[in-house]
């Protein structure tokens, strides 16, 4: 698997440099196992942290470290200084966002379903369109709220009072979508400035060192399983986002963004084949209601782009 250039940056609008008929197919697989992979990770998580035996923020430390060791055979083989920024205040930033949506994320799967903490963290672009309206400038329109607003109903769904998803555990998953949201907004800021590996690798390099310091008071001696699972986590995280920007190099983001919620089908198909967990009817609304969302977001602000140009 290549990844591009240590300076070559990353699209800011995720253009498509592949045109062939078959990208679309490609573009279609990479998401698809991209996905599989992202869902993995999280289930690998849970599995490290069954009868609350791993801290979730040593799972953390370790999901970024083992990370940074899956990267290091692209970091060595780059061209050019991987780790050399001019905005080390926007990586800076981008890593406690990143530390933090993961901490909460695992927090959540250590005591909910697989698929409930997944669909809620995935409502993360949300985040990231308000975010990027308040602080990068971006114009949103009436129709991109309003869909906007169907996925955080989905998010309240999900949340119910009667659900499982509401409590301290939901808060959690909730947290994870904010932060994530916001680190996505920091690697928008990032478009143009880092390529994908600088930013990959600051990401991991610097989620390692900083969950440490979170990790260190509460770190306990895994066993065997445990370590393996949470290299899993690490390693599958990592080859998944190396695999999701492949196929964003191939096609567009608004074509590639509805194949991304195919990790939420992953994280049921996981959540039921290995932790039994049978999703109840307010799930599947909620979970519909986001997909739905994200992808018309994509949808509608791939056409408005579009639009803007052509006048």
């Amino acid at each position: 698997m290549r990844i591009s250039d240590a300076k070559t940056p990353i699209a800011a609008s995720g253009d498509s440099t592949v045109a062939a008929p078959a990208s679309a197919l490609r573009a279609a697989v990479l998401t698809l196992i991209a996905c599989a992979f992202f869902a993995a990770a999280n289930a690998f998580a849970k599995g490290a942290q069954v009868d609350d035996a791993m801290p979730p923020q040593q799972v953390t430390f370790f999901r970024f470290l083992f990370g940074f060791l899956t990267l290091l055979p692209w970091i060595l083989l780059a061209r050019g200084p991987v780790f050399r920024t001019a905005v080390p205040h926007i990586h800076a930033i981008r890593v406690i966002f990143g530390m933090s949506g993961v901490i909460c994320m695992f927090a959540a799967l250590a005591h909910l379903p697989l698929a409930d903490v997944t669909a809620i963290a995935w409502a993360n672009p949300l985040v990231a369109m308000l975010l990027a309206a308040l602080f990068l400038g971006d114009r949103i329109s009436g129709r991109r709220w309003l869909f906007a607003a169907i996925g955080f109903s989905g998010v309240l769904v999900m949340m119910r009072p009667s659900g499982a998803a509401f409590g301290w555990e939901g808060l959690f998953a909730l947290g994870a979508a904010l932060f994530i949201g916001a680190e996505v907004a920091a690697i928008r800021a990032l478009a143009g400035r880092d390529g994908a590996l600088t930013v990959l690798a600051i990401a991991n390099a610097g989620g390692s060192l900083a969950t440490l310091l979170i990790a260190a008071p509460v770190m306990i001696l895994p066993d065997g399983w445990q370590l393996f699972a949470m290299a899993m986590t690490g390693m599958l995280m990592v080859i998944g986002q190396l695999l999701f920007m492949a196929a964003i190099r191939v096609r567009e983001t608004s074509f590639v963004a509805p194949f991304y919620y195919a990790t939420l089908l992953f994280a049921f198909l996981y959540g039921m084949v290995f932790f039994g967990e049978i999703p109840d009817l307010w799930v599947f609304l909620g979970a519909g209601a986001i997909v739905f969302s994200g992808i018309a977001i994509t949808l509608q602000g791939a056409r408005e782009e579009r639009l803007r140009r052509v006048t």
